[in-house]
């Protein structure tokens, strides 16, 4: 029947979406300095990064999935990305200027969250995980696994734009002060990435 399958994809949507990772931070952090719509279109390039990875964890997963995870070369890219956008926003102040939402900056917010989210492994091995779980052990096949998958998305979807506009409520909040501890957690947060997939790379 299609309603267990439902269920399933959406609690796979709310393990995702009570997991706290580098986006959940970033996102936040968006929200306060740019608004909810800038935030909105980060966000967009999270989603469009997790569709591309189930895409190919389901077309081709052991041939392109599989080896990422374990590549050394992709965890020392995704690091050094974790890194270098923890260190910006450690170092940011609120009192920059903040360049006007339109044309390139609308392209890059969606590239940032397309980036941020794709260069994390744990995300790859997820999803492939996920597809391996579905078809293995739920014994899903052809429009079982878009029903499984699409509930998934859309219930991220739901909660994410639920943090977005809770974030947005409690912007008339946010003091100069708060902004920069937000921006120091946000760069700790996305830097202490970079550092667990540097070591796994090399230890794990």
């Amino acid at each position: 029947m299609t309603l267990p399958i439902i269920i399933k994809g959406v609690l796979t949507g709310l393990l995702l979406t009570v997991i706290v990772g580098a986006t959940f931070f970033t996102v936040m952090e968006t929200v306060m300095r740019r608004g909810p719509v800038a935030a909105l279109l980060l966000n967009i390039g999270v989603w469009l990064s997790d569709i591309a990875c189930i895409f190919l964890a389901y077309f081709s997963a052991k041939e392109l999935m599989a080896p990422l995870p374990n590549n050394l070369l992709i965890k020392v890219i995704a690091a050094a990305a974790f890194l270098f956008f923890g260190l910006t926003y450690f170092l940011r102040k609120p009192t920059e200027t903040v360049k006007p939402l339109g044309g390139g900056g609308v392209l890059i917010l969606l590239i940032k969250g397309f980036a941020i989210n794709t260069l994390n492994p744990g995300v790859l091995a997820f999803w492939l995980a996920t597809m391996t779980a579905v078809v293995t052990t739920f014994k899903l096949v052809g429009v079982q696994i878009l029903y499984f998958f699409s509930s998934t998305l859309i219930t991220m979807v739901f909660f994410d734009l639920l943090k977005i506009l809770f974030s947005a409520k409690l912007r008339k909040l946010v003091t100069e002060s708060l902004m920069t501890r937000m921006f120091r957690i946000t760069g700790i947060v996305l830097m202490a990435f970079g550092i667990i997939v540097l070591i796994k790379a090399f230890w794990g």
